[in-house]
């Protein structure tokens, strides 16, 4: 099976302690994040993230906390520009698909958070 194909172990932190230590096991190919988690980490959002990007070479999802999809655009745009290995986190609505698509189409690595519902992805 090509490692393309296999499955990706993805951390959910902001504690970049245990990210070092489960990044020492080489067994995560990534982080993904959100501005809560960080937040309660009392450091600023973009160095954390910087740190977390240093701390692997797998993408590291930052979430937007926009919620119209032009402004979704221009800040994932900034976050983006943090480092290469940054996939801009968007809210499964309307205006976070349409920012995806923004984005995407620019070259920007995306991923959308969770769907709970068939009634949320409608």
């Amino acid at each position: 099976q090509s490692k393309d194909r296999a499955m990706k172990f993805f951390v959910d932190t902001a504690d970049t302690n245990e990210i070092k230590e489960l990044a020492a096991t080489g067994l995560i190919d990534g982080v993904t994040t959100n501005p809560s988690l960080i937040t309660k980490s009392g450091r600023d959002f973009k160095e954390v993230i910087a740190e977390i990007c240093d701390l692997t070479d797998g993408h590291v999802s930052a979430e937007v906390v926009a919620t119209e999809w032009e402004q979704m655009v221009a800040e994932g745009k900034t976050l983006q520009a943090i480092a290469s290995n940054v996939a801009v986190k968007l809210p499964l609505t309307m205006d976070g698909l349409r920012a995806c698509r923004e984005l995407s189409n620019m070259g920007t690595a995306v991923n959308v958070t969770l769907c709970f519902s068939a009634n949320q992805a409608l």
